[in-house]
């Protein structure tokens, strides 16, 4: 089995300037050094199809392990620029052996299972569209589209809900069936390249790879092996970025989508790298400061010139955006209100920003890849864990969600934030100092989360943080659904872990 990647970088496109549809253009660069490392420390082998200027970035700037590096796509054009799953189709097409294509937003952190890999056809999952993504580019293709492949047209004109494969993963060992298919996604695109223009792109991509390798192997009745059992919803991927579940829990991650675009996701992508592989990290960290390039809000550092860390107001762009905010009041809310208490909130903010150490946060930051997976990972000894709230760590509480409101903006993908309403009440804003630019994380918890932060100002077991916790609850709760109480608690212990505002206490 051959484990391959590719990547194609379109004329004129700056890797250190573009996204590539990520939040920021370092995380790109980060995906692809963590999804290659990885490849490479499981399998030894990993072989990259691309073109000149994606060689010279994944191997000449960053270095990466590639076993083997196939130039083969210098001479192929896009006839559009957003047709960003064609370059793969090609490196389909290309194959001679049994194969295992790799997405450079995949990370894999033990083997597949042997009987996946031997599958004829391979794919991540069969996935079924649940909203109108899928279905309102269906109906552009319908009315703007010439041609259609056989199995395509069937599927269009029946009744059945609209499926297709993920293709994080994608090969298998029935190779000619996989040629055929790249040559018909080809014609695919070709056949209707004048009314490309009518339609959505960027969602066509898809159609040609995911739906028409669905439809094709049903059409050929060759069954296909897939990574994860039962069929997915579209909007069902709710845990492929949970780096925090990394190895014990979750050992296959994937990017797809609005996890690209969450900063929060990027961020502890980008503490996953330099856990393991810190030499890279530091490389592509460099890169950027050479190049006297602004790094994302995150504002990543390769070293600490100096003990202490000063908050420049006017450039920090955590704090423009909550000013952002601030200047915005809704209409239905009173203005002096509003910006009455977003002054106390700022107020109380500023000076706990003020010259924090770095040394410590640098320390702590290693040490938090491994919080999660010391506390949670042994299932029988979770209950016996003593925690303690962190340092650096602070909560301040507000009339208006400034932590929820600055997530709205900041966060991609949680229907949470996006539903989110402006109210008056009663909010916990939860600041967690951070060694980078902003110099900050912002956090919105509820009461729950703040009543167990203030008993963790001294260490306490887990099972001592459900006793005392329980006065927070009916009585009913506590004999009739205890359970359900338990996990509660657990779930926002787990959380704020997560985000750095417990910690497992060591005496």
């Amino acid at each position: 089995m051959n484990f391959i990647q590719t990547l194609y970088i379109n004329p004129g496109k700056d890797p250190f300037r573009d996204s590539f549809g990520w939040a920021a253009p370092e995380y790109h660069l980060m995906s692809w050094a963590l999804s290659c490392l990885q490849l490479h420390k499981i399998y030894g082998t990993v072989t990259l199809f691309a073109n000149s200027p994606a060689t010279h970035l994944l191997v000449d700037m960053l270095q990466l392990p590639y076993t083997e590096v196939c130039l083969t796509h210098d001479k192929l054009t896009l006839i559009h620029p957003d047709l960003w799953a064609l370059p793969k189709i090609y490196t389909y097409s290309l194959q001679e052996q049994p194969f295992l294509h790799i997405d450079g937003d995949v990370f894999i952190f033990k083997s597949l299972e042997i009987g996946l890999l031997k599958g004829e056809l391979i794919a991540q999952n069969v996935e079924v569209a649940t909203d109108n993504y899928y279905i309102l580019t269906q109906k552009e293709l319908m009315r703007h589209f010439i041609f259609f492949p056989p199995c395509v047209k069937k599927d269009f004109e029946s009744e059945n809900p609209f499926q297709a494969i993920n293709a994080g993963i994608l090969g298998g060992s029935n190779v000619s069936f996989i040629r055929n298919y790249a040559a018909l996604a080809f014609e695919y695109i070709h056949k209707n390249a004048n009314q490309l223009k009518h339609i959505n792109v960027n969602s066509f991509n898809i159609f040609f790879e995911q739906h028409l390798f669905y439809t094709l192997a049903k059409e050929k009745n060759i069954p296909v092996n897939i990574l994860f059992e039962g069929i997915v919803n579209d909007n069902g991927y709710k845990y492929l970025g949970d780096f925090h579940d990394v190895p014990f829990n979750r050992s296959y991650l994937h990017l797809l989508g609005h996890f690209k675009r969450d900063e929060f996701t990027g961020i502890r992508m980008a503490a996953k790298l330099k856990e393991l592989y810190p030499d890279y990290y530091e490389r592509i960290i460099t890169l950027f400061h050479k190049k006297n390039l602004r790094l994302s809000p995150c504002g990543f550092k390769n070293e600490m010139n100096s003990s202490k860390r000063k908050i420049n107001e006017q450039n920090n762009s955590h704090l423009q955006l909550l000013k952002f905010i601030a200047d915005n009041c809704p209409s239905e809310i009173e203005k002096e209100l509003f910006q009455s208490d977003f002054e106390a909130f700022y107020r109380q903010l500023i000076p706990l920003l003020k010259n924090n150490a770095t040394e410590y946060l640098y320390e702590r930051d290693l040490c938090a890849q491994h919080w999660y997976c010391d506390l949670f990972a042994d299932t029988s000894t979770i209950l016996n864990q003593s925690i303690i709230r962190s340092r650096e760590t602070e909560v301040i509480e507000s009339s208006f969600n400034w932590a929820g409101l600055f997530n709205k903006h900041y966060r991609v993908g949680s229907e949470y934030y996006t539903d989110l309403q402006i109210n008056k009440g009663r909010f916990f804003n939860l600041i967690i100092h951070e060694i980078s630019d902003n110099g900050f994380s912002l956090y919105d918890i509820d009461e729950l989360d703040n009543a167990i932060l203030l008993l963790l100002s001294e260490p306490s077991s887990i099972t001592e943080i459900l006793m005392k916790m329980q006065t927070y609850f009916e009585d009913d709760v506590l004999q009739n659904h205890y359970e359900t109480y338990k996990n509660l608690i657990l779930t926002s212990i787990k959380q704020l872990v997560i985000k750095k505002a417990i910690q497992p206490f060591i005496s």
